[in-house]
């Protein structure tokens, strides 16, 4: 190991005992974290979406679809319709007044007819996804996965092929993976209601359907025994035991190996597995808030400095297969689903007329970064994160608490309003991206929303445009079909209009529903709330080009977000070795094209050296209007950057062994030592193995005298003076 190195090991250690000693003596705790933490804003720089309804779950039109609001909504089969009747549900009905009664549903003109369910998934083939992981992977976490690929797409943050050293010194290619120098600082939340439900349902019914065949294949074969074999119903017998019996042959009951892996909530692991990423890594559960609560928790981690990014991924399907007849069945039971067959009739947001929601499913991720790893590599952010808030209102399992619910929106507009701006300067500029579900309107999301905007904003809460996409692909449960939606009408001025919108509520009055098209929004307030009184809000503003012109739906990605070229190209060269990396999307995924082990070697994982510093709040008083100023000038693509000459050989030149002097950084390590160990300075050296002599014991906690004589190597056996021999650190 060369002297730098110990160097540098050493001030890693006097550090650590530094702030040791402060924690002993009772100083105020540094900021957590392994050094990532920034005053800088955090942003978002790319985002996925998964839609129900179409031929296929992602496609690269869905923002385009949902941004013209398209309709996902259709009839469901009718196989669902009569395993809802066969439920026997009892069925909470809602009236005008408030009053509720109690409906027993016999028939299938009294359940779920309207449902958005997904269209064709294969990530083994989309996403090149190895076939025998696919094997343990749940639907939640494939939605999940696909969503999160296409969110690294949308920021550039390409995959590297990773190479390792064989015993004989050649170079093989290993993995694709996240670069080594993002995969310490990368981390990965799960935003899901129902992770792992469909597997566990897909396996019961199995069972269950194997069972059946055993029982009944057993009934028959009691009966035939008593039947003789001229009997008129002998023959048909024998053609049932010979029909059950080639079914159970095709089709025979193995219990998966796999069920734990894909009936527990792993998408997060999985996903950061395949990825390689390395940072914190966990799942929520929210329920129907969850990927808005999911961004505030990727905030705190970057402003905490647990790392400089995070993938938001979610995924839920309400109506697949094995599903959609315990969920329908559960909100249909509960009285806040609608049993109409004609989506216009059914879908009302925000309509006098809402009377029931309709269920969904869908992908979304989002990649959260501290705005410094978004310059690091020249890309603009699509919008900044002003302000976050996760709470719960302790209310009620299914209705809002109107008056909490404005006291969150007051809380997050604050913050925003800390970092420079003015709610009645923004409300023109912004848009209102709801939660409404249009159940009934007593106890509704209507009402809490709009009472919320109306206090917090006072007379300009109508110059808030309100969006809504429920309308369109149903109830999607966790996923934040929304918060993507609301980045994405930021980047392209465009919202999509309120479906179906014909009656005002006069409990609502006048609202300024989004007709459709384009809208001068710089804001975007994301409400989200949840079964169990969950809440979470998030408020984002757009980062403009320095044209500050936006792009079509069908023109987004972040190639024209590249404002530094000089600045991306050299991210590509220390990120993947190569000096002229070449990227390429194959299987949706975006990747460096692999032309054989790097010639230089890529930047390793790197370990923060500074500490987070909290964030400064800006009175009003002293805001500016202007938006954030961007990064560079833009550029149209990427330029490569030319390899650099070959540095000159070294000219050897004969040196004098230094002479002895005093190393300030072994000092400061011996100093603190000595005041913490009770030992004198002169009786300890750098070699010396501390642990048997350190003062303290776990039982006693009190500190214990340093045995006498000078330690040395040979001390490393020998306790201290203290009437316990039980140690550990202090």
């Amino acid at each position: 190991m060369t002297d730098d190195r110990y160097r540098e090991l050493g001030r890693l250690f006097a550090d650590f005992l530094d702030r040791g000693h402060e924690v002993y003596s009772g100083a105020a705790p540094a900021p957590s974290g392994p050094g990532w933490g920034t005053n800088e804003p955090v942003v978002v720089t790319g985002a996925g979406l998964g839609l129900p309804g179409g031929e296929r779950v992602f496609d690269d039109m869905n923002v385009a679809k949902i941004l013209r609001g398209e309709q996902f909504i259709d009839l469901i089969p009718s196989r669902f319709r009569s395993r809802m009747v066969d439920k026997n549900i009892v069925r909470l009905v809602k009236g005008e007044d408030g009053a509720g009664s109690f409906q027993t549903i016999d028939n299938t003109s009294e359940v779920i007819k309207l449902a958005a369910r997904a269209g064709a998934l294969d990530v083994v083939a989309e996403y090149g996804i190895d076939e025998e992981r696919n094997k343990a992977l749940d639907v939640v976490t494939k939605l999940a996965i696909g969503a999160g690929f296409d969110a690294l797409r949308d920021a550039g943050i390409p995959l590297v092929m990773h190479y390792k050293t064989t015993s004989i010194g050649t170079q093989l290619a290993t993995r694709w993976a996240l670069p080594d120098a993002m995969r310490d600082d990368t981390g990965v939340i799960l935003a899901s209601a129902f992770p792992g439900i469909d597997a566990f349902a897909d396996e019961v019914e199995r069972y269950v359907v194997d069972r059946e065949r055993h029982r009944q294949l057993d009934q028959l074969a009691a009966i035939r025994a008593r039947v003789t074999d001229g009997a008129p119903v002998a023959a048909d017998i024998d053609r049932r035991i010979n029909e059950l019996r080639a079914t159970l042959e095709a089709e025979p009951y193995l219990f998966n190996r796999r069920f734990l892996f894909k009936a527990l909530s792993m998408g997060h692991a999985q996903f950061g597995e395949i990825i390689g990423a390395r940072g914190p890594n966990t799942q929520i559960n929210s329920a129907c808030a969850s990927t808005t609560q999911a961004i505030a928790i990727a905030q705190d981690w970057i402003n905490a400095g647990r790392c400089r990014r995070v993938i938001v991924i979610s995924g839920d399907d309400a109506t697949s297969e094995h599903l959609m007849e315990w969920i329908g069945s559960g909100f249909l039971a509960s009285g806040a689903a609608a049993t109409d067959d004609v989506v216009e009739n059914a879908a009302l947001p925000f309509d006098n007329r809402r009377h029931g929601m309709i269920i969904g499913m869908g992908a979304a991720a989002l990649v959260v970064e501290a705005a410094e790893a978004a310059r690091d590599r020249g890309i603009q952010p699509i919008a900044e994160i002003l302000g976050s808030v996760t709470a719960n209102s302790a209310f009620h399992g299914s209705r809002l608490d109107i008056e909490h619910i404005s006291g969150v929106m007051e809380d997050v507009v604050s913050q925003a309003e800390a970092r420079g701006v003015r709610r009645h300067d923004i409300a023109p500029e912004t848009v209102f991206v709801s939660h409404e579900t249009y159940t009934p309107a007593r106890g509704g999301s209507a009402a809490a929303e709009i009472n919320a905007l109306r206090s917090v904003f006072g007379a300009d809460a109508d110059r808030i445009v309100i969006a809504n996409t429920k309308g369109f692909t149903g109830h999607p449960m966790a996923v934040g079909v929304e918060d993507i939606t609301a980045v994405k009408m930021l980047e392209t001025g465009i919202i999509p209009p309120i479906p179906n919108f014909k009656e005002i509520d006069p409990a609502l009055g006048a609202l300024n529903l989004s007709r459709g098209g384009a809208y001068p929004v710089q804001y975007a307030l994301r409400l989200a709330a949840g079964f169990g009184s969950q809440i979470s809000m998030a408020l984002f503003r757009w980062t403009p080009m320095p044209d500050r012109a936006r792009r079509s739906p069908e023109n987004l990605g972040y190639l024209y977000r590249i404002i530094d070229a000089a600045a991306w190209q050299d991210w590509l060269t220390r990120m993947t070795g190569y000096p002229d990396a070449q990227l390429e999307v194959v299987q949706r995924r975006l990747r460096v094209a692999d032309v054989g082990a790097p010639v230089r070697k890529a930047e390793p994982a790197r370990i923060a050296a500074t500490a987070a510093v909290p964030t400064a709040s800006v009175p009003a008083s002293e805001a500016v209007d202007e938006l954030p100023t961007p990064l560079a000038p833009t550029v149209p693509a990427p330029v490569p950057a030319q390899a650099p000459a070959p540095a000159p050989a070294p000219v050897p030149v004969a040196t004098a062994a230094p002479a002895a002097v005093a190393d300030p950084v072994t000092d400061k390590v011996l100093a603190v030592v000595a005041e913490v160990t009770g030992y004198p300075e002169d009786m300890l050296a750098l070699e010396l193995d501390l642990e048997p002599t350190w003062g303290w014991t776990r039982s006693s906690r009190r500190r214990c005298s340093p045995p006498s004589g000078r330690p040395s190597a040979s001390s490393v056996t020998r306790t201290s003076s203290c009437a316990t021999t039980r140690r550990s650190r202090p």
